[in-house]
């Protein structure tokens, strides 16, 4: 070694001997709890604010620089209600002295108890640190050399340890109060690039929204030395949580698995991900690239194994009441995602819901302009086993029953629908809906510049076949639609004894139909509704009522004739047809026509959809003998024409004979009406009523003179 370098060491290492030894001596000569009055004098001075040391300060210098201090207080801002801002029971930290001269920073292990922050701010927005923040005047920050970006900072850590740690946030002024509570962190010995246990227990509480969670993350990890890698491998975080804000008021979330962060690349990988939560599971993993920038990528798979999301719902207050006791018991899903920072694509989509399987693909893209496709194929789907049991709806509709909603909302969202680009397929090999079987359901639609196509919505139902398109545009100032429909070859009595599991009707039916409205309001498209329809159903019977026995009871009842008791409480036909046009939501038919071999029957009347009524008038012509039926001279009734007025709710109409119009003709047929048998107009009324339509007359509580019942008695009587 030449002389130069020799007398160089010793240089440098007899300054280091100076150097530690005035530091030694230091520490044996200047107490620092001398100079604690000075300080807190100082704090005075600049903050107003109140520095307090209730317990000595301790200091090390070799081989470990260092300090310890406990009881040590900052008091609060003038006008805050908690009288310290900060408190501290005790801590202790050191680093070593002679690696510091090479750069490396090598901590011991760093002990802090009973560290409390209080951060308020008050009703008129003024926080308790403001008057600690000095202006800072408007200086150019240099920007970072390349060197300084590749420099790592060489640091170790014995270990650290923070005890009944508290930080609270109390906001007056939004009258809200969070706070980390009983804060626990604990670390092992750390040093760049080699694994470390931690473990970190918090209590965390809030009154917006309302909220008490006791969280427990544990984990071994590595953090490289320039803070921008790091992984983590079995990760468990355990979180108990209670209170308004958690639903079902209480529940717990466990979730684990690895995960690698590289902030350098924008790198991530999270894999075994497992999260459990309210009787669910679910397990995936993600990779991700490009983070924190417009080149995002990501891909994952998630499975959600079988469970009980009925009970899930119901241990989180959503419970849903269903049909089936079996409905949402067994659900389990699939899937694999992958995407960037403005897409996201879906596929492989498993879904088993309880017996149903549904397969799947979807994707996402542009949020300002959303383009979307869907491609799902289901099995088999009972959507009334999802519905809310039968007295549950009726309980819902009773509690509704009369009572208005005035709010008024878009039907259709417009500006999304003028933004959507959608390709949409869905097909349902069965679907039970109202008890009806249909298969092969398909709907394929399309959206594009405001415009969505609906082409096909097509299906099979009781040997029958159903197609139909709709349109909605949404371009103009107003919305517009069409549909256009047509049923085919349907089954009636198939479809009766399906949804009622009664033969209330048959026949081979069909129809067609064009409407076309406008309005994003339904009381304003329906009173809009334009079109019209078309409808032929033969060789069939509807039950409720039998024109040929309302026929022969009502002439009995005016003529005192016996015609018999024949009451197949159904009307048979041959053919039953119709058309109607639509008008501004009021369906106008001119010619039913329903033809059997016992009768002949033409209809006219109309049905407004704006309030849901009927008013329709079917005068029906006995051209056959009901001899052999049950009736008794019914060869008197042949020849003669029997009005019928349905009129009321669509869904609950009234049927009954126009008794004033059927006397007439009676008269004019040559019979003779029983002038007795007028008086009682009212009570033979309510009783065709109660027979045909199921429903008790009620008796009139108007005036003698304004009884509307006994001015149709009167009228009889004043044709004879």
């Amino acid at each position: 070694m030449s002389k130069p370098i020799k007398i160089i060491g010793i240089v440098v290492a007899s300054l280091v001997v100076v150097v530690v030894a005035a530091m030694v001596l230091a520490t044996i000569f200047i107490n620092p709890n001398d100079y604690k009055d000075e300080i807190s004098k100082v704090v005075r001075d600049k903050t107003g604010r109140e520095l307090t040391f209730d317990g000595d300060i301790k200091l090390s210098v070799f081989p470990w620089v260092g300090v310890t201090t406990s009881g040590v207080t900052l008091s609060n801002a003038p006008g805050f209600s908690e009288k310290n801002m900060f408190s501290l029971k005790s801590a202790d930290v050191s680093l070593k002295l002679l690696p510091l001269l090479s750069g490396d920073v090598q901590l011991r292990r760093v002990d802090v108890e009973n560290l409390v922050l209080n951060l308020m701010r008050n009703k008129a927005g003024v926080t308790n640190w403001d008057d600690l923040i000095a202006k800072e005047s408007e200086t150019t920050k240099p920007e970072p050399s390349a060197d300084d970006a590749k420099s790592d900072l060489n640091i170790t850590l014995g270990g650290l340890l923070i005890e009944n740690a508290q930080i609270v946030w109390d906001d007056r002024k939004d009258n809200v109060r969070q706070a980390v509570d009983d804060c626990d962190i604990s670390i092992d010995e750390f040093a760049p690039g080699e694994p470390f246990n931690f473990k970190v227990h918090v209590l965390l509480s809030s009154t917006k929204p309302e909220i008490v969670a006791d969280t427990t993350t544990s984990g071994i990890a590595i953090l490289s030395s320039d803070f921008k890698s790091f992984s983590v491998k079995d990760l468990k975080v355990l979180v108990d949580a209670k209170g308004a804000a958690v639903p079902g008021n209480k529940g717990q979330v466990k979730l684990s698995g690895d995960a690698a962060l590289n902030l350098a690349a924008g790198t991530a990988d999270v894999g075994n991900l497992i999260l459990e939560a309210y009787g669910m599971k679910a397990e995936g993993s993600f990779k991700g690239s490009g983070m924190g920038g417009d080149k995002l990528k990501f891909t994952g798979d998630m499975s959600v194994p079988g469970f009980n999301l009925k009970s899930t719902l119901e241990q989180m207050a959503f419970g849903v009441k269903t049909s089936s006791n079996k409905a949402l018991t067994a659900v389990g899903l699939n899937f694999s995602v992958s995407g960037t920072a403005k897409s996201v694509e879906i596929s492989n989509l498993l879904i088993n819901l309880d017996e149903t399987i549904i397969k799947g693909a979807a994707s996402f893209a542009n949020p300002d302009r959303p383009d979307v496709k869907l491609a799902v194929d289901v099995d088999k789907f009972n959507l009334d086993s999802y519905l809310p049991p039968e007295e549950a709806g009726k309980a819902d509709k009773k509690a509704t029953a009369g009572v208005k909603s005035e709010k008024k909302g878009e039907l259709f969202p417009v500006e999304f629908l003028r933004k959507l680009t959608l390709k949409a397929d869905l097909s349902v090999k069965q679907l039970i809906a109202g008890k009806a079987n249909l298969t092969n359901v398909i709907v394929v639609a399309r959206a594009k510049g405001g415009v969505l196509n609906i082409k096909p919505l097509s299906l099979n139902a009781a040997k029958g076949a159903f197609t139909s398109t709709a349109v909605l545009n949404v371009t103009g100032a107003v919305p517009t639609m069409t549909f256009n429909g047509a049923l085919t070859g349907l089954d009636g009595e198939a479809l009766s004894q399906e949804m009622t599991g009664k033969d209330s009707f048959s026949g081979k039916m069909g129809f067609t139909t064009n409407l076309a409205s406008r309005g994003n309001d339904v009381k304003v498209i329906i009173a809009n509704l334009n079109g019209n329809l078309g409808f032929k159903v033969l060789d069939g019977y509807v039950s409720g009522f039998d024109i040929l026995f309302l026929a022969g009871d009502a002439f009995s009842i005016l003529t005192g004739g016996v015609i018999g008791h024949r009451n197949n409480n159904r009307t048979e036909f041959g053919e039953v047809s119709a058309t109607a046009k639509i008008d501004k939501g009021v369906a106008v038919n001119k010619d039913l026509v329903l033809k059997s071999p016992l009768l002949r029957a033409d209809g006219a009347g109309k049905m407004d959809l704006n309030t849901m009524t009927l008013d329709y008038a079917l005068d029906a012509k006995i051209v056959g003998s009901l001899e052999g039926q049950g009736g008794k001279s019914s060869k008197d009734l042949v020849g003669l024409t029997v009005p019928v007025n349905i009129t009321g709710a669509v869904a609950d109409p009234s049927i009954m004979v126009d008794l004033p119009r059927f006397a007439v003709i009676l008269a004019k047929s040559g019979f003779s009406i029983v002038g007795n048998v007028l008086e009682g107009v009212q009570n033979t009324l309510e009783g065709i009523g109660k027979t045909f339509t199921g429903k008790s007359g009620e008796k009139s509580t108007t005036e003698p003179d304004k009884n509307p019942v006994k001015k149709i008695g009167d009228t009889i009587k004043s044709l004879f």
